[in-house]
């Protein structure tokens, strides 16, 4: 059952009534409270920097084990995702399948997050899912190409940096 206010406070956040939602966090709200369907304000809402900065958990899974990094990465939400990170979110934080915001970034096609992720992160480029797959497997086998190439180029980087 959801805490009181958690549907009130996520539906504020969703639909970006800010009026609302800086009433419910000046009133001591759980800002991590999840609403009927799993989720916090800050993974339903599109102010994530004023819902990180009243305290929300950035690696708060829901019940499919995405943080809201996973959301933003896969959707492409570039500011999102910095935001995010401004607020020190977990990076390689994985979901159920043990994809990365990287994984999912990669599967989808999505050029400037993958690049923001291997330039300004600590991503762990090489990090295998569940399944065995890296983020340069999922974006070869989704046919993105630019995003695999940009990952091979980084991991021979890498390589050659270490002496691989």
């Amino acid at each position: 059952m959801a805490e009181p206010l958690a549907n009130e406070l996520a539906s504020a956040a969703a639909r970006g009534d800010l009026a609302q939602l800086t009433n419910l966090l000046e009133n001591n709200i759980n800002v991590n409270a999840q609403n009927g369907f799993g989720r916090t304000a800050l993974q339903v809402g599109i102010w994530a920097d004023r819902v990180a900065a009243a305290g929300a958990d950035p690696d708060l899974k829901d019940r499919t084990g995405f943080a809201v990094l996973h959301d933003a990465a896969r959707a492409g939400f570039l500011d999102t995702l910095q935001t995010l990170l401004e607020f020190r979110a977990d990076v390689n934080v994985e979901d159920n399948e043990g994809n990365l915001p990287l994984h999912l970034a990669a599967q989808e096609g999505h050029l400037a997050v993958v690049a923001f992720l291997l330039e300004r992160t600590a991503s762990r480029v090489e990090h295998r899912n569940k399944k065995g797959a890296t983020a340069y497997d999922l974006a070869k086998l989704y046919k993105r190409q630019a995003v695999a190439e940009l990952l091979d180029n980084s991991r021979r980087r890498e390589g050659a940096l270490s002496g691989d």
